[in-house]
């Protein structure tokens, strides 16, 4: 009998697709590239929002923070290590963790009152995305500016707005449980049983999702880079 390594993906597993995809992205295949791009955008998306607050909001558009993320990520994605044979929540930490620390940035020089011009999520000819190739620049541009029709943006909305911060620091942005509830200043327990609620709700709304790839558990190795 074969035994797989801890954490690889096994076959009907949520994140087996999601792997494959990924590590075809990695090898330069174009359509794998596409369907990443549009498969992880609409979390990034959430956790944009999340982390654009008050003033930066009014200064900075979410869409164009994650389509200069992609364009960041996106020549780099070779040098991408899997997690347990998992390349779909090392990704997910790897593009959070650029986000997050992109919004870090903003709000410092925000702060010292030295603010930055993001590029348009929609100028497909700037210097952003030179060394894409036009397609994927294209479908950058595409997935962003078309994210508000995507179900799984929307069920996201739907969420009580402590529910939806909660997917995006346990899930996307992948923050141990213990610091989660340092954040919130609440119990690790509660936050763990609210989180594995919200989650429950999404992959019931939205069976095969990406959020079957999202751990449940009370822990887990906080996103590279925190």
């Amino acid at each position: 009998m074969t035994v797989q390594p801890r954490g690889s993906p096994r076959p009907g597993d949520p994140g087996e697709d999601t792997s494959l995809r990924v590590r075809e992205a990695l090898a330069g295949d174009a359509a794998s590239t596409d369907w990443v791009v549009t498969r992880y955008t609409p979390l990034l998306l959430t956790q944009a929002r999340y982390r654009l607050k008050g003033a930066l909001r009014r200064l900075y558009d979410p869409q164009d923070l994650v389509s200069e993320v992609w364009v960041r990520a996106l020549p780099r994605l070779a040098g991408l290590d899997a997690r347990g044979g998992r390349y779909s929540l090392a990704l997910l930490a790897y593009l959070s963790t650029l986000l997050r620390n992109r919004a870090k940035d903003l709000l410092s020089r925000h702060i010292a009152g030295k603010p930055v011009q993001l590029e348009a999520a929609d100028a497909t000819d700037a210097d952003i995305f030179r060394g894409l190739r036009e397609e994927t620049s294209g479908v950058v541009t595409r997935a962003v500016r078309q994210e508000d029709k995507s179900n799984i943006l929307q069920c996201l909305d739907g969420l009580p707005a402590e529910d939806r911060e909660l997917i995006v620091l346990r899930g996307i942005e992948q923050i141990r449980n213990r610091d989660v509830a340092t954040i919130l200043g609440e119990k690790p327990n509660t936050v763990a049983v609210r989180y594995k609620r919200a989650l429950h709700r999404l992959r019931d709304l939205l069976p095969g999702s990406i959020f079957e790839e999202f751990s449940d558990s009370g822990e887990e190795d906080a996103a590279a880079g925190d």
